[in-house]
């Protein structure tokens, strides 16, 4: 089990079904790059009133969505980096184990990402011939209905509305912002700092911002700094900030990460851990 620091606001339950609870998010995981024992990579469920929509499934994330399948009502991947669409194919081939339901579930990605799918599907058939007419051979055919996405418009799942926002990464990627029931949250996905925060994360009542790094990006790989998490969310009017996407795990360096946040924000900060959830709905002091 992973060593986990502790920080207000921390709702230690995973398994949360009261759907008239308002708009929550548990973390599935939260490890940038690849995963490590008890932090599998990025995985986020947002609760829904009428059911659950999974961001991202990075290694170590099937087991977990595969727990609350007869709950999902989405999947949306942000880029085709390996820690955060890497076990779809897990999790498809694992739910082909279990009695198919008679709708596909909706699976949202990236402009070309279909194709590379299928082709990351047919390089593991069942059969030494190759694919053969098994689920789980056509898992993004079968079981999944892959929809290609394009930044800037929504898509309604249930009572809610999730628009992707085009960031700034190495490989193109978007962040997520879902309004439901008159809650919102933002994801930022991995991004370095852009003008596209204001879209995604104007006056959202979470934000869940990646600050993977100590400080800003000089790389142009595209990623944030805490601190520059904390600025995002003061500059555009986010209410709480959950930071998340570890390069680290020791609580002392999650620590430090919290201090760099919290000297460029007012607000309520929590820290993603793994099966933690957050409830969106609660006004809590910092």
């Amino acid at each position: 089990m992973p060593v986990l620091p502790t920080f207000v606001g921390v709702t230690p339950t995973a398994h949360d079904r009261n759907h008239g609870a308002g708009l929550r998010l548990t973390v599935l995981g939260c490890r940038a790059g690849m995963p490590e024992p008890g932090w599998p990579s990025s995985g986020y469920l947002v609760h829904l009133r009428d059911g659950e929509v999974l961001l991202d499934c990075g290694p170590g994330v099937a087991a977990k969505a595969a727990a609350r399948a007869a709950e999902l009502s989405a999947v949306f991947i942000s880029h085709m980096h390996t820690d955060h669409c890497l076990d779809l194919l897990v999790l498809g081939k694992t739910l082909t184990q279990r009695p198919l339901p008679a709708t596909r579930l909706p699976v949202y990605v990236p402009a070309g990402a279909a194709a590379t799918l299928r082709r990351l599907n047919e390089l593991f058939p069942l059969g030494g011939d190759g694919p053969g007419e098994h689920p789980a051979d056509h898992v993004f055919r079968d079981v999944f209905d892959v929809v290609e996405y394009a930044p800037g418009e929504a898509i309604r799942v249930g009572e809610a509305t999730i628009e992707p926002v085009a960031m700034r990464h190495r490989l193109p990627c978007c962040g997520f912002r879902v309004e439901a029931g008159g809650q919102s949250l933002a994801y930022s996905a991995d991004t370095t700092t852009t003008p596209a925060f204001e879209k995604l994360a104007g006056g959202v009542d979470l934000l869940l911002a990646e600050a993977t790094l100590e400080e800003p990006d000089r790389t142009g790989h595209g990623h944030l700094s805490a601190g520059e998490a904390g600025r995002l969310a003061t500059d555009h009017g986010v209410r709480d900030l959950l930071l998340t996407h570890w390069a680290h795990t020791d609580g002392g360096w999650l620590d430090a990460q919290v201090a760099r946040a919290r000297a460029q924000f007012d607000g309520r900060i929590d820290v993603a851990v793994p099966d933690h959830t957050f409830h969106v709905s609660e006004t809590q002091e910092p």
